[in-house]
């Protein structure tokens, strides 16, 4: 009787073991899942040009999910009206014309947050049928009539041509009406600088395009921007909208053919005109800036500040010269550099949690855990950071994952002092009944 009111007292006290045990084993390997509700919609304006690719790839490819957030596109016919819409906040984030960026930032709507190329790689100055193109110089193009808007981003780029330092000042460009492609083609003017897609038409028909001007070293990006106010309470959504825009950069110079094809079905949507798809790949090649680039054009370069800033000085010079602006702003009051850097911090901050995450799952295939699906989820994380899917994501995935990993560790951990418990369990059963048949057997 002794023996078996020991071992019931033994069984009462390890009883709580037991039932943890049990609930450990039944719920191994699950991980709370909280559900998804719908994503945020950022509204993105855009014009007719090369720079509206990125989005449209990633929307066709459902991909904006990657970066938490859905997008829908608004085209507009030119970026006076792109600007004008977003005074009534028809958009958030979006893509926009130097002029029209820094003016918009000079007058407080939109702060500048990325770049996405270069805008002279659109452009094309046309000369008419039969003329000789001697080399581009100041002194070909003076007193030349040559259309373009006025003012405008093709004028500010006329002006620099016509205006190298230590030389007289610049001739004034010469514009024809409000559409210099319409007055080009209907025989106006000796010389159109347009910009792409018509510039490309107008090559078609048989108008000269001047080559050198894509040798001039001008810096004239093209403007990744947001409005003032959602870029001061929707941060976290302007940078998910930046991450995907890199990606769409990505994809479009990873497979140009399809992104030329894609291009040229927008320009059939939007503008009802066809562009030989030959032609936009050679666009596409030129267009946008690379990662590096865009970090390059933000850092600053001693007093003389960032590329951006000195770009953006010398547009509101120029605005404030054509009467477009009353006073210039510092550049530093629109133009948010610290987005580009937050962005690489995100690439760097991807890349150390995968290395955390990494060591916390081989740990836990140390302590005995089935690891394989963890090793899943870790190479497509590998490779949405190679693909630039959407470092926020990642971040959040492998954070996760990181946790479900650990606590798997733990559950081996407790599970193997289960087993000893068992085990002890098991040589107590085994002393009862052999006591138990001793007992019998002598009796």
């Amino acid at each position: 009787m002794a023996v078996l009111s020991m071992i019931s007292r033994s069984l009462r006290k390890i009883a709580p073991l037991l039932a943890m045990a049990v609930c450990l084993l039944v719920n191994a390997g699950q991980a709370a899942v909280a559900p998804m509700g719908q994503l945020p919609t950022v509204t993105a304006g855009v014009t007719t040009s090369p720079y509206v690719l990125p989005i449209l790839l990633l929307n066709d490819r459902s991909e904006w999910k990657d970066f938490g957030i859905q997008v829908n596109l608004k085209v507009y016919a030119t970026g006076e009206e792109q600007v004008d819409r977003v005074v009534g906040n028809e958009w958030e984030v979006g893509v926009l014309d130097p002029f029209y960026a820094v003016k918009a930032g000079n007058e407080g709507d939109v702060v500048i947050v990325g770049l996405a190329g270069n805008l002279p790689s659109q452009l094309y100055l046309l000369s008419r049928k039969g003329n000789r193109l001697p080399p581009l110089t100041r002194q070909a193009l003076q007193g030349r009539e040559i259309l373009a808007l006025r003012p405008s981003a093709e004028h500010f780029l006329l002006s620099f041509l016509l205006g190298k330092p230590n030389q007289s000042p610049p001739l004034p460009a010469s514009t024809a009406g409000i559409d210099p492609a319409e007055a080009f083609l209907k025989g106006k003017g000796e010389l159109a600088l347009l910009r792409s897609p018509k510039a490309l038409l107008a090559a078609q028909q048989g108008f000269h395009v001047w080559p050198d001007l894509r040798k001039q070293e001008v810096f004239l990006p093209v403007c990744l921007i947001a409005s003032t106010s959602y870029a001061d309470t929707r941060k976290t959504l302007v940078i998910r909208w930046l991450e995907g825009y890199a990606r769409g950069v990505r994809l479009l110079l990873k497979n140009p053919a399809k992104a030329a094809s894609r291009l040229k079905a927008f320009y059939q949507e939007a503008l009802k005109i066809e562009v030989p798809q030959r032609l936009l790949e050679m666009e596409i090649a030129e267009a946008f800036f690379s990662e590096k680039k865009q970090e390059e054009a933000f850092k600053p370069l001693g007093s003389q500040g960032s590329p951006v800033e000195r770009f953006a000085h010398s547009m509101s010079d120029y605005q404030v010269r054509m009467k477009t602006l009353k006073a210039a702003k510092d550049p530093r009051e629109y133009i948010l550099d610290q987005m580009c850097e937050h962005l690489a911090s995100l690439r760097r901050e991807a890349e150390a949690q995968f290395n955390q995450t990494r060591g916390v799952i081989d740990l836990a295939e140390e302590e005995g855990m089935k690891v394989e699906k963890f090793r899943l989820q870790l190479d497509e994380a590998r490779n949405q950071i190679d693909e630039g899917r959407g470092c926020l994501t990642v971040i959040g995935t492998l954070s996760n994952l990181m946790r479900s990993a650990e606590q798997a560790t733990v559950e081996a951990q407790r599970f193997r002092k289960f087993r000893f418990i068992e085990l002890g369990i098991g040589g107590v059963l085994f002393a009862y009944y052999a006591g138990y048949f001793i007992r019998r057997r002598k009796k």
